[in-house]
């Protein structure tokens, strides 16, 4: 198995069922290639069911929203460069519409390696922000140690979307805010480190990389039951987690929002030296990547994962290899996190730990790294320099993996098989169709489908033969779906291709009462085997709605 995860193998390989260990999650997998305009959606046996196509090269995380549009960063032709460049974020539907293009970019800031698309339906930015050469100086930065005439640290940026191609920045946080230094006395900052723990020390680490790009956050994610972000700091081989439920003058400072603290760091983990808690030799994090929750109702919620590049690199450990780390914070019910002053903040070892049988297997020394948790307790896991995704359930044997898939920031998972193409609301005073979108995968190629409506909303549904689907059974629409000649689903039953996919087109006729205006459908289909009966399948409910 080991030549099989070398970096040399270009080809697109999938296990076999018959050598999984364990079922891998359900659902179809989302990666962009960094050195690609395309993004890929790939199911269980590693085929590609359907691409987005740019015309720029990802900057450099892509995801799917609640509604199932694309949203992905890029970096516009022309524009500055630097490891993991962006500036442009954009939301696209399955269709390839583009619905929202925002940039975010110009002499001074430039969005950049990751964004988070939040609940509200706002977008978090990762971004550069350049501080001169004098304006570090002042800071307290040691001027012996900035390379060359430019200092930049990271912000983070919540944008609202007004427009097709506006937004409101709505809430914002600077690393710029949270200093300390014990290097100058007499410039800002000055303190001791070891004291503050919630502040950045602004020479460490002594070195800057590159074009001056200092803390090199490189993945944001947010926790909505805490009002938290985390962020990985590369620069610092630490993850670190603030307050988002301040306001940007309290994000500026050190006191408000729901932790009393301002935007200062509430938590940090994976390099105690850089507050002084510690020495090279207590570094766990090497240069790593993709830090983020377990959410709710997966097994080991509220923790957080990690991919560390180099797991092997100047630590305990010896040699060259990566691992993605799970770890237990020291967080209560309110979202505060304990620390023994004069320590460095716990755990003192991961909860669970995924390494090759044979590390060395297993290594992207940079360019991206990805790891999440999948609702049935497997994590799916991306390699970018091997050009490798893989899966591996808690007892760490790989359960589904593709090759070939170039150089991925991340992966994720999605659990979506029906989409809708176009509008999502109909007139009723002048009608309309919409495409609906099924795909279900190869798994599922020549198996029929039954496409279904409720007007009675998606919860509790009804369960059939086991299998989920999720409408309110036998309201009046519901019952009017299921006559096929009085159905405004066009087909509402039929095969699905080679592929597992079809088109069903919901059709409303002009001219019906305007007291529908309001209302709210929803569909979605079961994939069924015609001859026996069983049903394999319960799709994710798609709403339209009515409208004047």
């Amino acid at each position: 198995m080991a030549s099989r995860r070398l970096p040399l193998l270009a080809a697109a390989t999938v296990l076999p069922a018959t050598a999984l260990a364990q079922e891998p999650s359900p659902g179809f997998t989302l990666s962009a290639s960094i050195s690609s305009t395309n993004t890929q959606l790939y199911d269980e046996s590693g085929t590609a069911l359907h691409a987005w196509s740019s015309t720029a090269l990802p900057g450099l995380a892509v995801y799917l929203n609640e509604d199932g549009s694309l949203v992905r960063s890029m970096h516009p032709a022309g524009f500055r460069g630097g490891a993991g460049a962006g500036g442009r974020v954009q939301e696209i539907a399955w269709d390839g519409t583009v619905e929202w293009t925002f940039d975010y970019y110009d002499s001074v800031v430039q969005q950049h390696h990751d964004i988070e698309p939040l609940p509200n339906g706002n977008v978090l930015l990762i971004a550069w922000e350049e501080k001169t050469f004098a304006e570090a100086v002042a800071a307290g930065r040691n001027p012996a140690t900035i390379t060359g005439s430019t200092f930049i640290p990271d912000h983070i940026v919540e944008v609202e979307p007004t427009g097709p191609t506006t937004g409101n920045v709505v809430w914002e946080w600077h690393v710029w805010d949270h200093l300390v230094q014990d290097f100058d006395p007499t410039k800002a900052n000055f303190g001791v480190v070891a004291d503050h723990p919630e502040l950045i020390d602004v020479n460490y680490p002594p070195g800057a990389s590159g074009f001056g790009d200092w803390t090199h956050a490189n993945s944001v994610a947010y926790n909505a039951g805490y009002d938290q972000v985390v962020i990985s700091a590369h620069g610092f081989d630490e993850i670190w987690v603030i307050d988002h439920s301040t306001t940007t003058a309290e994000a500026a400072g050190h006191t408000g929002g729901a932790s009393g603290k301002g935007g200062d760091l509430l938590y940090r983990w994976g390099n105690p030296e850089a507050y002084g808690a510690g020495t090279s030799a207590d570094r766990i994090l090497g240069g790593q990547h993709d830090t983020n929750w377990v959410d709710p109702g997966y097994p080991g919620e509220g923790n957080l994962l990690v991919f560390n590049n180099d797991a092997g690199s100047g630590g305990p450990f010896g040699g060259s290899w990566s691992s993605v780390l799970e770890i237990v914070p020291p967080v209560d019910a309110g979202g505060n996190y304990s620390l023994t002053p004069g320590s460095a903040f716990g755990p003192t070892a991961p909860v669970w730990e995924y390494t090759a049988p044979t590390p060395t297997d297993f290594y992207s020394a940079f360019a991206g790294g990805g790891a999440s948790r999948l609702p049935n307790g497997n994590t799916l896991i991306t390699s970018p320099n091997q050009g490798w995704i893989f899966e591996v359930d808690a007892q760490k044997r790989i359960v589904w993996e593709k090759l070939g898939v170039g150089n991925v920031y991340k992966a994720r998972r999605y659990e979506r098989y029906l989409w809708t193409d176009g509008p999502d609301s109909v007139s009723v005073a002048t009608g309309g169709s919409v495409d609906l979108d099924l795909v279900a995968g190869t798994e599922h190629a020549s198996r029929f489908f039954l496409m279904l409506g409720s007007a009675g909303g998606t919860s509790p549904g009804l369960t059939v033969g086991g299998v989920h689907l999720p409408l309110n059974p036998f309201d009046a629409y519901f019952l009017l779906t299921l006559n096929p000649t009085g159905t405004p689903l066009t087909p509402s039953l039929g095969p699905l291709d080679a592929l597992g996919k079809a088109t069903s087109k919901f059709v409303l006729p002009a001219g019906l009462r305007p007291a529908l205006a309001g209302l709210v459908v929803h569909h979605a289909y079961g994939v069924f085997d015609p001859v026996t009966g069983e049903i394999f399948l319960g799709s994710n409910a798609e709403p339209l709605a009515l409208i004047p």
